[in-house]
């Protein structure tokens, strides 16, 4: 992007970011199921049950912190139509935030709001944004994971991306992950495999192809081309009835 602080150069800042894949809450849910004792009926409460209390707490109290996750704090505006005044007092601190001497107090001027524009009270406010920081030790754990897998690689068109990490490093487990997705969903879709491992596309499609080839993977293919979807193996449907 152009050089702001100096835009008559015509010198191009480098911007830097990262390409993301969201996690939807149905693959969340998923994740944590199959790496976790908790079935998805339990997984699926303690999401909503979370989301209850902390809809109450924000509004009651504005700010609530989850350990190892961070703080949510409530932002406030004026409602529309209203003007945000001016107080009737006088500066007590500098542009730079120094504290400014009693004379040189005396020396400012006050400035006050005139009457008709002064009309903001509590009802003439709303919620203007929810805020997160995230807590210190997800921020130092993230960047550990990150930077444990190799940091950064260079993509010209998609800026700076993680490099190639799944999010089940082992295929065995892959596999048992796959199997546990497909005994609480019909059939399975390369793309729910990739969302669910955390594999590329194509990455996901090779490797279901190879499941399907391996009788201890419980998982069999059935269509063709575009239409190709995953199910259990009879054996391993057979081993959850």
């Amino acid at each position: 992007m152009r050089d702001l602080r100096d835009p008559e150069s015509g010198r191009m800042r480098e911007v830097y970011k990262v390409k993301t894949r969201n996690v939807t809450g149905d693959s969340f849910m998923n994740y944590v199921t199959a790496h976790s004792s908790l079935t998805p009926g339990e997984t699926q409460q303690a999401c909503i049950t979370i989301a209850d209390f902390l809809r109450e707490l924000l509004a009651h109290t504005g700010s609530v912190t989850l350990p190892g996750i961070g703080t949510f704090t409530v932002g406030i505006r004026p409602k529309e139509g209203k003007e945000k005044g001016l107080i009737d007092k006088k500066v007590t601190m500098s542009a730079t935030g120094q504290k400014l001497s009693g004379a040189e107090q005396e020396d400012l001027p006050t400035e006050a709001t005139p009457e008709k524009d002064h009309d903001i009270n509590a009802r003439s406010l709303e919620v203007g944004r929810i805020n997160f920081r995230c807590s210190k030790e997800l921020f130092k754990d993230v960047s550990r994971r990150l930077s444990g897998e190799g940091s950064f690689r260079q993509s010209r068109y998609s800026g700076f991306v993680p490099l190639y990490s799944p999010l089940i490093p082992n295929r065995l487990n892959r596999f048992a992950a796959a199997r546990q997705y497909l005994r609480t969903h019909r059939f399975m879709r390369i793309d729910d495999y990739a969302e669910l491992t955390g594999l590329s596309y194509t990455t996901a499609q090779r490797e279901l192809k190879l499941a399907s080839t391996l009788t201890h993977s419980g998982i069999a293919a059935t269509g063709r081309g575009s239409h190709r979807i995953y199910v259990l193996s009879a054996a391993a449907a057979a081993e959850g009835s």
